[in-house]
């Protein structure tokens, strides 16, 4: 088999470093890391595994073509910067058009945006508008939807869970299945995407599917801790929520993870299909063994 050439922009990120380092798990791919320093720590690391480094700036297109010569797969890891995120993937797209690339990743990595409307959550908007620069180009998008992270929900700093009461909240309907796997595996899955000659230009994958009962359960087992799922009312009352953030919110991001519960929750952004059976070298952790590995 051909080993291809993958392109990794945001390598240094918490996605994109966890995607270099399934790919040199695999072994199967020439890896470049489009970085703007590549003599920072982190960098130098990545030279060592074996890592190309290339100096660049996704936001400058000059910097681009050079490096694309012979890239098979383009995966963008970037983060959810609204002033960046689109012209980014513009850039990288053109860029992959020209020098002949066949696939880019863009940096999806989330519930099944295709399902909602553009109003329902900003940051898939954008993603449905990097999707939409696809049209009439001859390189092609892979999309990667993983539902949510676990590793977020799961972070103390975020202010999903209430730790100081053991309360996992919700909104809606107790019986929704939802979608969650963690960045490790989401990485991996991505590797083996790359290992692909021709992937389907959506890929639906999971490391587990619960309802928010379900999966409060499930992260007390691992985390040997009880937890307890807690309804804080109906998708209205979650919708009037949303909407006193907006007012009363000096940054975006302070309502942005109630918009992915909205998503969630209220099913719209369910994946109707799951993908892991195509990648069978991949056995993404569930909920429980995620938690139970964040314990000491």
């Amino acid at each position: 088999m051909k080993r291809k050439t993958v392109l990794v922009v945001g390598a240094t990120g918490m996605l994109g470093s966890e995607i270099v380092k399934a790919l040199l798990a695999e072994g199967n791919h020439n890896i470049r890391a489009l970085v703007r320093n590549p003599e920072r720590e982190f960098e130098r690391y990545l030279r060592s595994k074996g890592v190309e480094l290339v100096a660049g700036d996704a936001m400058d297109p000059a910097t681009l073509p050079s490096h694309l010569v012979g890239v098979d797969v383009v995966v963008s890891a970037i983060g959810n910067d609204p002033a960046t995120f689109v012209k980014i993937h513009s850039n990288l797209i053109e860029a992959a058009t020209k020098a002949g690339v066949p696939r880019v990743i863009p940096s999806d990595f989330s519930v099944d945006f295709f399902k909602i409307d553009e109003s329902e959550n900003f940051n898939l908007a954008m993603r449905k508008a990097v999707a939409n620069l696809f049209e009439g180009q001859n390189v092609r998008p892979i999309h990667v939807l993983n539902g949510a992270f676990m590793d977020t929900l799961l972070d103390r700093n975020v202010p999903f869970i209430d730790w100081e009461r053991k309360v996992v909240p919700f909104f809606g309907d107790a019986g929704q299945k939802c979608d969650f796997t963690s960045v490790a595996d989401t990485a991996k899955f991505v590797a083996a995407i790359c290992d692909e000659d021709n992937p389907p230009e959506v890929v639906r994958i999971a490391g587990d599917v619960l309802t928010m009962p379900e999966f409060a359960r499930s992260i007390s087992q691992g985390l040997g801790e009880q937890l307890t799922a807690e309804c804080k009312g109906s998708l209205g009352d979650l919708e009037s929520f949303i909407e006193s953030k907006k007012a009363n919110a000096s940054n975006p991001f302070d309502w942005i993870a109630w918009q992915y519960h909205h998503n969630m929750v209220s099913g719209r952004a369910k994946m109707d299909l799951i993908d892991n059976s195509r990648y069978p070298c991949v056995q993404p952790l569930s909920a429980a063994d995620f938690a139970r590995m964040q314990v000491g």
